[in-house]
Order: C-alpha cells, then structure tokens, then sequence
C-alpha cells in the first residue's frame, strides 16, 4: 500500500503547548486499538497541536487485485464511493463536505484502497456519519459509472501525450508481465471501457468487507472516547468473510535476464529511460539501509547519479532512483530523460554508476551526508496529523511492529558503511530491464549496442496481458 514515500512519516511526539518533546529520539504519541466482533481494526491517537482530525479507512484491495480484463476496476470502485449512497447523491455528498470545510478522498494503490478524510475537530460527529456512510452504503449508480467511466478514458487516452507516464506505465508492464502489479492502477482504456455495474458491486461485496478493513484516526479528541465513536460506526457492518477465491498477492519472479524494450514515439526529440529491476517487500528486514544506500544512490538531491548525469555530464535536468516496497516486492528504478543523441550515454553513465555502486561501496562522506539529509526531512514533512494517520495506518496495514518507528532516526543514524555494500548487492543488476521510449529510428542503433533490442508498442495489445 502506497501510503508513504520510501522515507517513513513519523512525527515527534508533541507536549501539551505543542513544542517538540526532549530527548534525542522521534517517538510515535500512544495510540489505542481495538478489533471488533466483525473483524474491522480500529486505532486512534490523540494529537493536540491543531483543532484537526485526519480518519483512513484502509481496505485490503487494491489495483493487484482487479480481475483480468478489468483493469482499473479497484480505481474506478474507490472513485465511485464520492459518487452517491444510498440516502445522498454525489452533490450533497459535495456540499457537505463544502460546508464542513472538509476533505474527502477515496484512493486505490496496487495494494490498498484508502478513504481519506480530514476535518475540524467541531465537526467531528458530522464528518465520521459521511465517511461511514461513503465507505458502508455506496449507490454505484449507472449514471454516475457512465460519467466516470467517460472522464477515465479520456484521462487514459491523454496519456499517450505524456511520455513520462507512459513510459512508467510500460515499465511496469514489461517487468512484471502477467503478475498483478503489471498493470497501472488507472488501468488500460480497453478493460475500463468493460467495466459495468456488476463488476462494480461485485468487485465491492467480494473485498470491502469488515475482516479486510482498517480504521486510523489521529487528532484533536479525547482517544477513548474517538474508539468508542468509530466502534459504534462500524459495528454494524455484517462479519462476512471475503467472497471469491482470491488468495494472496503472490511473489513476482525475477526477469531471466537483461532486456532493452524500444517503445516508438515519432518525432520525439527526447528519449525517457527507465532502469530497473525487482526491489524488496515493506517488511524486508534490510528495508532501514536501503532507505539509506538508495539516497546516496539517487534518492538525494547530491546523490551519486545527480552528480553525474545533470551536474558533470549535462546529459538531463533530472534523474533519481527510487525503490518502492509494497506488500510483495515493489521495483526499483532509475528514471532520467535526455536528448535523442545523447541516449545512449545516459544509459551507459547510469547502469556505470549503479556498478561502481555495488562494487566499491560509499565514502564515509557519502554515508554522513544521507543520514544528515533523512535526518533533516523529519522535522521538514512529519509534524501533522495526516502524516501522523498515515504512519499509524502503515505499522497497522503492514503489520509491523507497534513501537517500529520508536527510536527509527537511531536506525538510520546506525547504518554503517559495510551495511550499505551488503544491502546493494541486492539492488537488482545482472536482470535489469531498461526501458526507453523514443522516436525508433533516431535511438534504435546506438541501444543496439548495448545488446538485442525488442521492439514494443505503446501499449500492451490485450491479448499478451
């Protein structure tokens, strides 16, 4: 579930004037949980900086999990949940949330769906009726499918302008092949074209089920009574067990092997390239310095492929390596852009960099610089509420251990030099697929050289999926 970035949320743990509590480490504020009869989780933590309450609602289902042929059904189902209930159309549904000067977003990832709201602390009675009810009692109307249906194709065939979408969309699809993260969470316009009510409902009944269901809410309250509050709404879900005979998402396989794909964009002056291979799970106990390796990799602003590729070398204004872990391993990839003639040395400079990498390990500079530049993004992004609920829902989901991020800036100040050149032996290399989309006829002789290169179209035809 992709509710944080690979630099877990955390936020220090506040006193009652709201100044940053004493002590050398971040710790998460208490928390209370509960699991009622019908198997939903609740968790709550008090936070009282701002007179603000963020509620998720977490269900175990997300794009991995869409049926083949409707791709982009978990999307299109989230969407929908804003789109009318059963006693409120989506109008009042948006009025009200006007009035209460609320927000409420409904998400999917390849894992996770997510309902997010956040409200003032007055408003709370108001705002926990309406996402109860969006997440319990959705009317999926016809009408308001055919509309949504129309906005995401058309959001899909805009992609075909995007080349950084897409090539990250092809990406994905080349890696994984037929594995439930092969396709991109929006879907392909093809499957969201056959998706119908039924699949809709279907989809809902089999998978928004109290057993697959997680409740976080952090803010301004007094926590035994919120738990109370959020008991009462959502005890009334019936205990069903999920339908269908859907397991697990299972492991990805690696590639066999290096492989060059050439998708053809005519006329295109730039080529996007993305370079990567297979990462880790959310539970990988290496997760900690690999958050670590990665920054010095290309994670940081002074990161290794930066220094080479946009400030030696002038090659692309922007590149990055990002590895995101998810409930089964997540990839890994480089993503840079350049000019037509400067393809393949973009190419060559940044698969160097991630041996040289591998090979002799960081510099005790390197490594103090990444732990000073995570160190510092603490106190930057996780002072909030919402990121408070989303660290809360990611130790929930994960299931990870309550006290995970007590005393987590240690963990990352504690990663040595010789943990670095352990865990980048894992990031992938021998099997890495490098994926570059471009005008063919301008960049097709320089990849060659790297090796046999496969033409594909821009988009998967239905019948290889």
């Amino acid at each position: 579930m992709t509710i944080i970035s690979v630099l877990p949320i955390i936020a220090m743990t506040m006193t009652q004037s709201g100044s940053a509590a004493s002590g050398s480490g971040f710790r998460l504020p208490p928390s209370l949980s509960r699991t009622l009869d019908n198997g939903v989780r609740i968790y709550v933590m008090e936070f009282r900086g701002l007179p603000l309450v963020n509620c998720n609602v977490i269900i175990s289902a997300g794009a991995a999990h869409d049926p083949k042929g409707k791709e982009g059904l978990a999307d299109m189902t989230a969407t929908l949940l804003r789109k009318g209930t059963t006693s409120r159309s989506a109008m009042e549904i948006a009025s009200e949330i006007d009035v209460l000067g609320a927000t409420l977003d409904a998400v999917a990832d390849p894992d996770a769906t997510q309902v997010k709201s956040e409200f003032l602390a007055r408003d709370t009675d108001a705002a926990l009726d309406l996402l109860a009810e969006v997440v319990s009692h959705p009317a999926f109307s016809q009408e308001e499918l055919e509309r949504l249906r129309g906005e995401k194709l058309g959001a899909l065939q805009a992609v075909r302008d995007d080349p950084a979408t897409l090539v990250g969309r092809r990406f994905l699809e080349l890696l994984y092949g037929k594995h439930p993260y092969g396709h991109a969470v929006t879907g392909w316009e093809a499957t969201v074209g056959a998706i119908t009510r039924e699949d809709v409902t279907g989809f809902y009944g089999r998978h928004y089920v109290p057993s697959r269901m997680i409740v976080v809410a952090v803010g301004d309250f007094e926590a035994p009574r919120m738990l109370e509050r959020l008991a009462g709404l959502f005890s009334a879900l019936p205990a069903v067990k999920p339908a269908g005979s859907e397991g697990p998402i299972p492991e990805p396989a690696a590639p066999g092997g290096r492989a060059i794909y050439l998708v053809d964009k005519p006329e295109s002056t730039q080529s996007q390239i993305r370079i990567g291979g297979i990462g880790i799970d959310r539970r990988d106990p290496d997760y900690i310095p690999l958050v670590v390796a990665n920054t010095i990799l290309g994670g940081g602003f002074t990161s290794r492929l930066v220094e080479e590729i946009r400030v030696n070398r002038g090659l692309s204004y922007g590149v990055r390596s990002r590895l995101l872990a998810q409930v089964q391993p997540g990839p890994f990839v480089i993503s840079t852009f350049t000019k037509n003639a400067t393809t393949l040395e973009t190419i060559k400079v940044a698969l160097a960099e991630l041996e040289k990498f591998r090979r002799d390990g960081v510099t005790p500079e390197e490594l103090a610089k990444a732990r000073a530049y995570l160190k510092g993004t603490f106190a930057i992004h996780n002072q909030t509420g919402t990121a408070l609920a989303d660290a809360l829902a990611d130790i929930a989901f994960y299931q990870l251990p309550a006290d995970y991020y007590d005393g987590y800036l240690d963990k990352i100040m504690a990663v040595t030099r010789e943990d670095v050149a352990r865990v980048a032996q894992r990031l992938p290399f021998e099997k890495l697929q490098i994926v570059v989309l471009g005008e063919a006829k301008a960049i097709r002789s320089d990849l060659a050289s790297l090796g046999s290169v496969k033409d594909v179209p821009l988009e998967a035809p239905p019948a290889s999926r």
